[in-house]
């Protein structure tokens, strides 16, 4: 770097910000004349740097009047083929929403007329790109929450006009949505007067099947009616256990009485549930028929009588036995489950199958599921009562109704007003996944070359041929290629499968948010955040953030650079020529740096959060309850308090998530079933070793500090 370009630029009042951009700037090549000048702060400079290294064209954002903020919303629809500097006057808020809506290829300008906030627009365009009509329900006066909670609504199929109200909160919209999830009737709480907390503890007071009426009162607190639910929860339950108990009493009572009879000479007894009854005689009791019936009136044995049985004891000249079933009851029939009937393929495995040498079949494995627009794709099947019973003194046992399941929850289909039929939207993907139903659009296409040009879609492709080299092919959901690849750039937001494999000299790159799938990849970068699994690699570079599976007796990892914060797995790594095979276990410095990132973002929050959970305190102890729910400002801090907490809470879950890869990482391993070859070099959390030698079938793995290698 340029010494005295850098004293130059100190001279003229930069601070150490700006002095970091531009000497960065430098230190990569980049024309930083863009950007020295002290009327940007230094992140308007880091803008401008960024898109100087993507090699964008920065001139239609350079400009002190516009933000930071704003330069990176025109910065990434520049990055993204999207033009945004004709709207630059407009906030950052709005140019990120038209940057996501010419992504998703929706239009929510009209929306910007009427005077739609950021924060709306969000959920408005979310609402269009999900097919989902929330136009009915939208007012000005709704926040971004309470259009968000609408938006949920119409895509689950529930009834949202019981909520879609100016005078409901976004908390209490939440509510009486979760409510109508769980077919519960939300008319018991939905009233705007309850606060959403009240709300909350009726509704799960009605989930748990409880008495709600006993804690229902506006003039309980949200925290009175929680402790009252639990009590009535608690004492259900005692109740529940008594009842047991007192039946166990019974019926050891009933053993001893029965006992007793025993005794005499011409008795009755009864079974403890009641469902049957015996008659026991000795000789020369009970010689008619009118006296076992006298009897069993005696006893109160009145329904289920078996005639036929009595005549039979009577009239048999030998009596072996001198007891026999006399009445018997009726069991009470448990009513059907409410269930789901699909007319499409649920449940899809997608497991390939593994072929009699471990490799895996990728050709003959189906990865989803089709259905058209106008479909019936799923039929609700309502819960049936039960049919009653009855014990033979006549006394009725009633019978417990089928469970109802909850409505399918998702996206792209339409629920019938009866809520029983399931539609499908539009045409595309579908996939049922812990009761979510989802219909993604699917683009089909034969073959993607440059003649064709390239793909981008907000869904899921499928290419039924090949994919020739130098095109782009990004897909938001899921990307299956029946084909072979050449050096062609391809991207999903979930998985990526290659069902041939790929050629890519070298130039080729694929990314995935989720997992990549191929039956062979020559010459590729590889990146994936969960798993990359195939039969054979060779001089590619791959990095997962979880596993990398290489399947086969003939599967191996030659060449080229493999990293993997869980596990690497392949029959052979390297080969007999020694070819540098470099291998990479654990946490890498981006994890590291992404751990240190979630801390600060975590410490941030709870610092926000004490900030606003301390005014709320404090507005609780100036303001009595029936003043402070009017205040503007008592609510708002509500809010906000609410939402930080959850934010929070999301922080602190994620950077659990973060240490417990950490732990797995520390317990990464490297399996060879076949030879791992002279030419290999692994590195594992700083350290370092180099297979001078070919072994056979190993792990290796961390041993105290230094890399072990240890027999299978």
């Amino acid at each position: 770097m340029d010494n005295q370009l850098m004293k130059k630029y100190e001279s003229m009042g930069f601070d150490e910000g700006q002095l970091e951009e531009i000497r960065q700037g430098i230190e990569k090549g980049l024309d930083v004349s863009w950007y020295t000048s002290v009327k940007y702060d230094w992140f308007q400079m880091e803008e401008i740097k960024k898109g100087l290294e993507r090699g964008l064209n920065v001139s239609v954002y350079a400009d002190e009047e516009i933000s930071y903020d704003r330069m990176r919303q025109i910065r990434k629809g520049l990055q993204e083929g999207i033009k945004l500097a004709d709207f630059r006057y407009l906030s950052a808020g709005y140019l990120r929403q038209i940057r996501k809506a010419k992504l998703g290829k929706v239009n929510i300008f009209p929306y910007i007329q009427e005077g739609y906030e950021p924060d709306q627009l969000e959920e408005i365009r979310l609402a269009l790109e999900h097919k989902a009509d929330v136009t009915p329900y939208l007012m000005m006066e709704f926040l971004g929450e309470s259009i968000r909670e609408i938006r949920l609504g119409v895509e689950e199929g529930v009834d949202v006009s019981v909520y879609a109200k100016i005078n409901y909160g976004w908390q209490q919209m939440r509510e009486i949505r979760l409510g109508l999830e769980q077919r519960l009737d939300v008319s018991v709480y939905a009233r705007e007067l309850y606060r959403w907390q009240q709300m909350r503890e009726i509704r799960l007071g009605l989930e748990e099947g409880l008495d709600v009426s006993a804690y229902m009162s506006m003039m309980y607190s949200a925290k009175d009616m929680e402790q009252i639910r639990k009590k009535i929860k608690k004492q259900e339950a005692d109740d529940k256990r008594q009842e047991e108990e007192r039946i166990s009493e019974n019926f050891q009572f009933e053993v001893l009485e029965e006992q007793a009879k025993l005794a005499s000479e011409c008795l009755i007894t009864i079974n403890s549930n009641k469902m049957e009854a015996y008659v026991t005689l000795e000789k020369g009791s009970c010689k008619t028929k009118d006296d076992i019936l006298q009897l069993l009136e005696k006893n109160n044995v009145v329904f289920g009588i078996k005639h036929d049985n009595i005549e039979k004891y009577l009239k048999e000249a030998d009596k072996s036995t001198n007891r026999f079933l006399v009445a018997e009851g009726i069991s009470p029939e448990q009513g059907k489950d409410g269930y789901y009937e699909f007319f499409f393929r649920t449940g899809i495995p997608q497991i390939p199958a593994i072929r009699k040498d471990g490799s895996i079949d990728y050709q003959n494995t189906v990865y989803f599921e089709q259905v058209k627009a106008g479909q019936i794709i799923a039929e609700y099947h309502a819960a049936q009562p039960g049919k009653s019973g009855r014990a033979v003194d006549g006394t009725e046992i009633p019978a417990h109704g089928g469970q109802e399941k909850q409505i399918l929850r998702g996206r792209g289909f339409l629920l019938s007003p009866d809520k029983k039929t399931y539609i499908a939207r539009e045409s595309g993907k579908i996939e049922l996944k812990d009761n979510k139903l989802t219909i993604q659009p699917l683009m089909v296409v034969d073959e993607v070359t440059i003649s064709t040009g390239n793909l981008r879609f907000n869904g899921s492709i499928w290419v039924r041929g090949n994919v020739g080299s130098g095109v782009v092919i990004q897909a938001a959901d899921e990307l299956v290629v029946d084909g072979n690849v050449e050096a062609a750039h391809l991207q999903s937001g979930k998985k990526v499968v290659i069902k041939n494999g790929v050629s890519g000299g070298g130039y080729a790159v694929i990314n995935s948010a989720g997992e990549i799938h191929g039956k062979f990849f020559e010459g590729v970068k590889l990146v994936a955040r969960e798993g990359i699994y195939a039969n054979y690699v060779m001089n590619s570079n791959m990095d997962a953030g979880k596993e990398i599976v290489i399947s086969g007796n003939k599967g191996a990892i030659i060449g080229g650079n493999t990293a993997a914060v869980y596990k690497i797995e392949a029959h052979h790594i390297g080969n007999r020529a020694g070819l540098l095979t470099n291998i990479s276990l654990g946490m890498s410095q981006a994890m590291l740096q992404e751990e240190e990132e979630a801390d600060i973002k975590l410490k941030k929050f709870q610092s926000e959060l004490a900030i606003f959970e301390e005014a709320y305190r404090k507005l609780q102890r100036q303001y009595p309850p029936e003043v402070r729910n009017e205040m503007e400002i008592y609510l708002k801090v509500e809010q906000a308090t609410y939402i930080k907490r959850k934010q929070m809470e999301q922080q602190l879950e994620y950077t659990k998530e973060l240490e417990r890869r950490r732990g797995k990482a520390d317990e990464a391993k490297m399996l060879v079933r076949g030879i791992l070859n002279a030419g290999t070099v692994v590195q594992m959390n700083g350290m370092r070793w180099s297979a001078a030698n070919a072994v056979q079938n190993v792990t290796v793995r961390r041993s105290f500090k230094e890399i072990g290698i240890f027999r299978n």
